[in-house]
């Protein structure tokens, strides 16, 4: 009884600080798992606790080794901190999807990197850095989400026509007298048949001229196909 009485009084502070950890991961993880990422709650869970338990290891073998300033051992906890840092930057850019139009996955990877820096803070002790860090954290994820702030939209528009490339230049001219830019254009056409295909990708500052565009192309016989993700 007294050796379980003294591993508690001993590691007692460490095994609160994974607690602490555990919580304030899941707490990031539970916002990101309410937006469907893949990077959910059980994801977040174990990066600030497995963050947490690289500080926490690190303190413990300093005391037991007795290592302070005149020891002929340097054990850094900076380099330690630094790791985990380095090692969490893989998994986040795992999240990340790109593709030729967009990226996904910024937002959650950078939540990753954040989350294991709480779980840094709490395994060095930190307990009030830690939880103010985590409130920031779910007003910057979950608060800020939600202001109304109007921003630029690109999308990818694709047509199909058969005849020649003046029709794609009357499209594109009628665009740009709308307001929109074109940030990008692929065009390929085949000689034998006449057939056309054109992608123009778009960057639209008013929502409501999606649709206007759409639908006036929608309504062109002249095309095939209209289409745009």
């Amino acid at each position: 009884m007294e050796y379980y009485l003294d591993i508690i009084s001993r590691d007692g502070i460490f095994v609160l600080r994974l607690l602490v950890a555990m919580v304030l991961g899941g707490l990031v993880g539970m916002e990101r798992q309410t937006r469907g990422r893949a990077a959910g709650l059980r994801t977040n869970i174990l990066v600030c606790l497995g963050s947490a338990a690289v500080i926490v290891a690190f303190q413990k073998l300093s005391l037991e080794f007795n290592v302070g300033a005149e020891s002929a051992i340097r054990m850094d906890p900076a380099r330690a901190a630094a790791g985990v840092i380095t090692g969490i930057g893989f998994l986040g850019a795992g999240t990340i999807v790109k593709s030729k139009d967009f990226v996904r996955g910024l937002t959650t990877a950078a939540s990753i990197w954040v989350v294991s820096a709480i779980g840094v803070t709490v395994g060095l002790g930190e307990y009030v850095i830690s939880i103010v860090l985590t409130l920031l954290t779910l007003i910057a994820l979950y608060a800020l989400h939600r202001l109304p702030i109007d921003g630029d939209h690109y999308f990818p528009l694709q047509l199909k026509w058969t005849g020649n490339l003046e029709l794609l230049t009357e499209v594109t001219d009628q665009i740009q007298q709308d307001g929109v830019q074109i940030k990008n254009r692929s065009v390929v056409r085949q000689p034998k048949t006449g057939s056309c295909q054109a992608t123009l990708v778009l960057r639209i500052r008013k929502k409501e001229h999606d649709n206007e565009i759409f639908d006036r192309l929608q309504a062109d016989e002249r095309f095939d196909e209209v289409g745009w993700n």
